[in-house]
């Protein structure tokens, strides 16, 4: 499992997640070393940014909470089983399409792909999920609160 983050004009490094993610790993070893809190901080200002993440049990601890909050903006109550609007999960499916035109043999091997289809994200793609944020807004709101996932 890897962990990265995306702007409208930045990528974060890509972070290799230990198989068991724990609150102090995701803080310590996955949020800190991926560079979001310098990057974003140069490019819109500290505090002038929004981290988005999903309700798994490490996002939504007290703990991270409290470490976020110090270091940037957060959504804090983002109901657990919402439509998934961030833009990062549609990027790991268009990543996942990718990988699946290597010949991936070993674990070593699939990392070293994998970094290799993340340093060649386009950035014109980023910028079209990005952009797609209002549209995907106004389409659960149409549907009710329903899955998006057929339209996009």
């Amino acid at each position: 499992m890897f962990f990265g983050g995306i702007a409208y004009d930045w990528i974060s490094t890509l972070i290799k997640c230990p198989r068991k993610v724990n609150v102090e790993n995701y803080q310590k070893r996955i949020i800190s070393k991926c560079g979001v809190f310098t990057g974003m901080n140069n490019l819109y200002g500290k505090k002038q940014w929004l981290f988005m993440q999903d309700g798994a049990p490490v996002h939504s601890a007290r703990s991270t909470i409290e470490y976020l909050q110090k270091r940037c903006k957060i959504l804090k109550n983002w109901p657990a089983n919402s439509p998934d609007l961030n833009p990062i999960e549609n990027l790991w499916g268009i990543m996942s399409r990718k990988l699946n035109e290597f010949d991936i043999k070993t674990v070593n091997n699939l990392e070293g792909v994998v970094r290799k289809v993340w340093k060649n994200i386009d950035w014109g793609m980023i910028e079209n999920l990005i952009n797609s944020m209002n549209r995907r807004l106004e389409l659960v709101v149409q549907l009710n609160g329903d899955c998006i996932n057929g339209y996009f």
